[in-house]
């Protein structure tokens, strides 16, 4: 399979791109270094970044013999040799929807004009999620002439800038923590893995860093004109909700109390700011909530209708040993809101904390069990010298730990919930490991004996402004 997917012109591809992306990391190091440290971070990152991409594509090559990856490759292919073949269809076949009547027209264009070179899943014309992450892959492979590498280093390097964005949130925040940070958001393995290759989970972290950082400077630093701000914040939700839709809704309820952080803390009152605060948070998970019940067909196959649904049918597979020794079972459960509320601490914890290592039966699951092993001990660690309530006092003066928490939770249900394998489930949890990773970082080297400020410190320069 290497001989017929990868070639030795991929390689060429993958090292030159390597090699501009790096003198590129270089010459923004040099331009920023001297007023922001933190800089000496960001060639080291993109490197590890990238070589994590490469790690992934020989890893579904040589130890998978296949999957997504591949799959959206072999696709994009073919659209990338119907570019020059026949534009007229190329561009009808990039712009026309999923739709039943619409899938005959992907197989006869393609067979049609004989571009297609090998076995093209057909999951890929049926679900709109998967076509976009194949139109979206095809750019960068007429770019690149068709390589995979050569793909996959465009892909892992746009992750890169996302990851770095979100971690110029955290330090702006946090600049004396930016040795941790450095560790739970630009070198966390798994993030670095799952979300580098040609996959949805990559679009979305894209998507993810770029449209929290135009929310960040237009709300927070106010250093975005609103054009920019518009344009960057559209085009970066968009790419979130073509590929993970369900992401969106849940980065809504704690965005709604970040944002509005600064009028919550012109109150003077501190007795009326710890009530404001958590009923705000509470309210706005409530509202996006019923939002996401009463969005019906908006959402697609995401609605909660066919979620529940989907949840409660994965979980009967899970009865009928369906994904074998790589499953997980939190219990039988009705497709409704009373079914599935006394699975919410189950789940969450399924989400956040597993697999376990004992519970690793591959490579890639192994070094999940590790993070998860050492994210489980910080947190009980965290919550034993906080006495609990400390925790959630602590969470209700940060506003960007807010949205930590928030995101966290109600990705990590939705994902417990529904995932049913550890396979997939690893996946699914990379956008909220940069977050409550962090978090838990962070809180855990405060000094309980220090008074939590209602704003964070701000970073100009590198350096904190008082």
């Amino acid at each position: 399979m290497w001989g017929k997917i990868v070639t030795a012109t991929d390689l060429v591809w993958f090292v030159f791109l390597f090699l501009v992306f790096y003198w590129y990391a270089n010459k923004v190091v040099n331009l920023n270094i001297k007023e922001k440290p933190h800089y000496r971070y960001f060639t080291r990152a993109l490197v590890f970044r990238m070589l994590m991409g490469l790690v992934f594509l020989g890893i579904y090559i040589f130890y998978y013999g296949g999957g997504d990856t591949i799959n959206y490759w072999e696709a994009a292919n073919a659209y990338k040799n119907l570019f020059t073949a026949n534009f007229d269809q190329f561009w009808e076949l990039m712009t026309m929807k999923v739709t039943e009547t619409n899938n005959y027209k992907f197989w006869e264009y393609l067979h049609g004009e004989g571009v297609v070179h090998g076995n093209i899943h057909p999951s890929i014309w049926k679900r709109s999620e998967n076509l976009f992450i194949v139109r979206a892959t095809t750019f960068p492979m007429i770019l690149t002439r068709g390589s995979i590498a050569g793909t996959t280093a465009i892909f892992s390097f746009f992750s890169f800038l996302s990851i770095w964005k979100i971690y110029q949130i955290f330090l702006h925040y946090f600049p004396e923590r930016h040795k941790e940070l450095n560790l739970s958001i630009l070198l966390m393995p798994s993030v670095a893995f799952w979300g580098s290759g040609i996959m949805k989970d990559t679009l979305t972290m894209i998507g993810m860093g770029f449209f929290l950082d135009a929310l960040f400077r237009r709300f927070v630093t106010h250093k975005i004109d609103p054009i920019s701000f518009f344009i960057q914040a559209f085009i970066a939700g968009w790419l979130i909700f073509k590929a993970k839709p369900y992401i969106l809704i849940a980065m809504t309820p704690g965005l709604l109390i970040w944002l509005n952080f600064d009028t919550v803390k012109q109150i003077k009152s501190v007795l009326i700011r710890v009530v404001v605060l958590p009923t705000l948070v509470f309210g706005s998970l409530l509202g996006a909530t019923a939002f996401y019940l009463r969005g019906g067909e908006r959402f697609g196959e995401y609605s909660a209708d066919t979620v529940l649904e989907k949840a409660s049918l994965t979980q009967q597979d899970l009865v009928r040993d369906q994904y074998g020794d790589n499953k997980f079972d939190i219990g039988a459960f009705e497709p409704t809101i009373q079914g599935i509320i006394p699975k919410i601490p189950i789940a969450i914890n399924a989400g956040l904390y597993r697999p376990y290592l004992w519970e690793s039966g591959s490579p890639t699951m192994f070094f999940s069990g590790l993070e998860n092993s050492y994210l489980l001990i910080w947190s009980l660690i965290l919550l034993y010298r906080t006495k609990v309530l400390g925790f959630f006092a602590r969470i209700f003066t940060y506003p960007l730990f807010i949205y930590c928490l928030s995101f966290s939770l109600f990705l990590a249900f939705s994902i417990g919930l529904t995932a049913g394998n550890f396979g997939a489930m690893v996946r699914y949890k990379i956008p909220l490991l940069p977050f409550f990773t962090s978090m838990i970082m962070v809180l855990s080297f405060m000094k309980l004996s220090a008074k939590p400020k209602l704003e964070g410190p701000v970073v100009e320069g590198g350096k904190m402004k008082k």
